[in-house]
């Protein structure tokens, strides 16, 4: 199941509607969230809503797989930031890959695989005879 959305404050609601339907799913967030925390992406500060953001990876067991910077730096004085991340409540089966910005973007690309094997066929029901030894005669 995906669930697409566009603001993070969007995120923990929808995320707590999902698991209350299907408490098993996994959950794979992806995204520029912008988010500064000190423990988590090195920042120089953390302000609330951060503190929200990783407060919410803790409760649903959630690792941050993106460990470089994904923001290059594109005025004097700016650092090199992880402002993408990529939370997974699986992260083993994830790969995350960064590559070069495309065009004029001042953000990494960020590539993420996850091998996804097909659901074998299933064979179609077959017939079976059913003998009644007790009423034979």
């Amino acid at each position: 199941m995906f669930v697409f959305t566009l603001c993070w404050r969007e995120v923990p609601t929808e995320m707590e509607h999902i698991l209350s339907l299907y408490p098993f799913a996994e959950i794979s967030i992806l995204g520029d969230v912008n988010f500064h925390h000190q423990l988590w992406l090195s920042s120089p500060f953390t302000d609330h809503p951060d503190e929200l953001a990783i407060n919410f990876a803790i409760l649903h067991d959630l690792e941050q797989l993106v460990q470089h910077p994904t923001r290059i730096p594109d005025r004097p004085g700016d650092t090199h930031n992880i402002l993408d991340l990529f939370l997974a409540s699986n992260p083993s089966v994830y790969v995350v890959t960064l590559s070069s910005p495309l065009g004029s973007s001042d953000h990494n690309l960020i590539s993420v695989s996850c091998p996804i094997s097909p659901i074998p066929p299933q064979d179609p029901p077959k017939r079976r005879c059913l003998w009644r030894f007790a009423s034979a005669s």
